[in-house]
């Protein structure tokens, strides 16, 4: 589960060294050599453990009182199903401690692909289709809903609305804080009319309240992108699960290609939803509602990414040892609005 280069090592003497070691070291399996904490990871400490010449990645999950996830949960129960039905290219759980939120996983190997072909995005299309395999087997019952999911057209809208409308709250302390609810309020509560608008005009009431059958739903990493792929020898590797579960695959499709860190062309883009007519019975009106809903989560993103701005993402961000550039923040949801919805 490396990403890229490493942080400083962590100093032996440290408490998070200790914590660490009792716990990959408990059932006599592995011994510590050393700890290297890993530079990047958005809502857990991610750290490198070695041992002789073998290394596991550890995570410390983080929990805040208004966000219920359980990240380490879903992932490992994700992970666990995946080794269950045969699927490769993802890291083996190996031990979890739920007191203290952490998880401990074989270790992938590769870096973040700088850029995208084609056969990256068939492998990517691959890796979909055969977590799907065995949706139907009374195994993947147990697994949960992806984060924010949403089963209807209404509850697409009403979580984004949710998000902008937390933004649009935002008391502002501090110059930047100003800036940024300003352009929530003149920029993004108003394309989010727009876009309700749109939507609501392509469906009947019924339509946008009829909730997708469990037929129709499929089992998605969710978060689904290249920042969450590892490149080794041209083979890819998937991580980062802690969003996964049941979803809607025009969420899927949306998610894959609104996300604004390594940005899909519109021809890969394509390839991935054409990549559904050969396993999904109803792929063509899952593709179709996804363009329909795609604005919808292009602005969804917009406020992702503001997510610094609010209690929960400033502890999120803190607790994972991510600097915090508000100024930042602030301009690349402003690029990424402008790129997409102006």
């Amino acid at each position: 589960m490396e990403r890229t280069a490493f942080s400083t090592i962590v100093n032996n003497e440290t408490d998070i060294f200790s914590q660490l070691q009792e716990f990959v070291e408990r059932d006599g399996l592995i011994t510590v050599s050393g700890i290297k904490r890993i530079r990047y990871g958005r809502n857990s400490q991610v750290f490198l453990i070695e041992g002789g010449n073998s290394k596991w990645v550890a995570k410390k999950y983080h929990q805040h009182d208004k966000d219920m996830r359980n990240r380490l949960e879903n992932e490992a129960l994700f992970l666990t199903y995946l080794q269950e039905i045969g699927v490769t290219k993802v890291a083996e759980p190996i031990a979890v401690d739920n007191e203290k939120n952490l998880g401990l996983f074989s270790y992938l190997p590769g870096v973040i692909p700088k850029s995208i072909n084609d056969d990256i995005v068939r492998q990517a299309a691959e890796f979909i289709r055969a977590i799907n395999e065995f949706r139907k087997h009374k195994k993947a019952k147990y697994l949960p809903k992806a984060s924010e999911t949403s089963f209807s057209v209404i509850s697409h809208l009403d979580i984004v609305k949710r998000r902008v409308d937390r933004l649009n709250k935002i008391v502002p302390n501090t110059p930047i804080e100003k800036d940024v609810l300003a352009f929530v309020r003149s920029n993004l509560v108003r394309s989010l009319n727009q876009i309700t608008d749109h939507i609501l005009n392509q469906y009947s009431d019924d339509q946008l309240k009829s909730v997708l059958p469990h037929e129709s739903r499929i089992i998605s990493p969710s978060d689904f992108g290249f920042q969450n792929m590892l490149v080794k020898n041209n083979t890819v590797h998937f991580l980062d699960f802690e969003y996964s579960g049941w979803d809607d695959p025009a969420k899927l499709i949306c998610d894959f290609g609104c996300h604004p860190e390594i940005p899909v062309k519109k021809r890969y883009l394509q390839s991935f939803k054409d990549s559904f007519y050969s396993w999904l019975d109803d792929a063509e009106e899952s593709i179709h509602r996804s363009e329909i809903l795609m604005n919808l989560y292009r602005l969804k993103w917009c406020c992702i990414i503001l997510n610094e701005f609010t209690a929960v993402g400033k502890d999120r961000r803190a607790y994972a040892g991510e600097m915090q550039n508000y100024e930042k923040q602030y301009q690349k949801s402003k690029t990424y609005y402008e790129k997409h919805l102006s």
